[in-house]
C-alpha cells in the first residue's frame, strides 16, 4: 500500500468547510515578514492551496507569481475563477515545473493523517521532504498547540477525532458543547506544539531560518478538560538543512 493510498481523506463536506479567507492577512503578513524577495520569473506554489485565496491575495500584495496545487477539483475551479493560477495534484507526490521558488503550506500539515501516529508522522515528512533540492524554502503557516502536561494536548486531539467511536461520542457532546465540535472526526487532524513541529521539519532536512509567534486565540474554558494552554497559528521559513 502506497503512503497516497493509506491518507486518511476528509469527505467533500469536511473539505468545503475550509473554504473561507480567515486567515489570509495573516498569512500574507507572515510571508511579507519571512521570505525574501520573490524574482519576477519564480513561482511560489501554495500546496494544498484550496480556492486559492492565499495565492490570489500575495499577488495582489506583492506581484508575487502564484500557483495553487490541490486534490480537490472544486477548490481548483474556484480558485482559477478568481484568476489563480491552479491545478490538480497531491501533497505527498507534487509534480515539478523548474519555476518552483518556494512552497507554502498553510495549516495544511495537521490534515495529512495516516492509519496511526507514526505513519501520520510519515506523511507529514514526505509532503516536506518533497521540496528539498526543488525550491529555495519552504514557508510553513501552522497551529501551535501547547499544552499544560508536556505534549499531551495535539497527541489527545488526535485519538480522539480519528477514532471513529470516540468521535461518534464527541459529535454527541458537541450539540452541547459547541466548543467540542471539529470537522474532523473520524477522519483524524495532528495538531502540535511548537518544538515539536521544529523537530518534525529537521526530520524532514530544513532547519527553520525565521520564525514569527502568532498570537494566543481565545480557548473555552471547556477545552482546558484537553490540557490545553495556547493555541495560535505560528509561521516558519525552512531551508534545507546544510549536508
Amino acid at each position: 500500500m502506497t503512503d497516497t493510498a493509506s491518507q486518511r481523506r476528509l469527505s467533500t463536506d469536511q473539505v468545503e468547510a475550509f473554504h473561507h479567507d480567515e486567515f489570509v492577512t495573516d498569512q500574507v503578513a507572515d510571508f511579507r515578514a519571512l521570505v525574501p524577495e520573490v524574482p519576477a520569473d519564480r513561482v511560489v506554489v501554495d500546496v494544498g492551496g484550496g480556492c486559492g485565496f492565499f495565492a490570489r491575495a500575495l499577488t495582489d500584495d506583492q506581484g508575487v507569481r502564484t500557483r495553487v496545487v490541490d486534490m480537490d477539483p472544486a477548490s481548483i475551479d474556484a480558485a482559477r475563477q478568481i484568476g489563480v493560477e491552479a491545478e490538480i495534484g497531491d501533497a505527498l507526490a507534487p509534480s515539478f515545473r523548474g519555476d518552483e521558488e518556494g512552497a507554502c503550506f498553510n495549516l495544511i500539515l495537521h490534515h495529512l493523517i495516516g492509519a496511526d501516529e507514526k505513519a501520520t508522522r510519515a506523511l507529514q515528512v514526505k509532503a516536506l521532504r518533497a521540496w528539498r533540492g526543488r525550491a529555495r524554502y519552504v514557508f510553513v503557516n501552522e497551529y501551535i498547540y501547547q499544552s499544560y502536561l508536556a505534549r499531551l494536548s495535539g497527541r489527545l486531539i488526535y485519538e480522539i477525532t480519528a477514532n471513529p467511536v470516540l468521535s461518534a461520542i464527541c459529535r454527541q457532546v458537541a450539540r452541547v458543547l459547541p466548543a467540542f465540535k471539529a470537522n474532523t472526526f473520524g477522519v483524524g487532524v495532528r495538531f502540535r506544539s511548537h518544538e515539536e513541529w521544529l523537530e518534525l521539519f529537521a526530520e524532514a532536512g530544513f532547519d527553520a531560518r525565521a520564525v514569527r509567534i502568532g498570537a494566543p486565540e481565545p480557548i473555552s474554558k471547556v477545552l482546558h478538560v484537553l490540557l490545553i494552554r495556547t493555541i495560535r497559528r505560528d509561521s516558519f521559513r525552512l531551508e534545507p538543512t546544510a549536508a
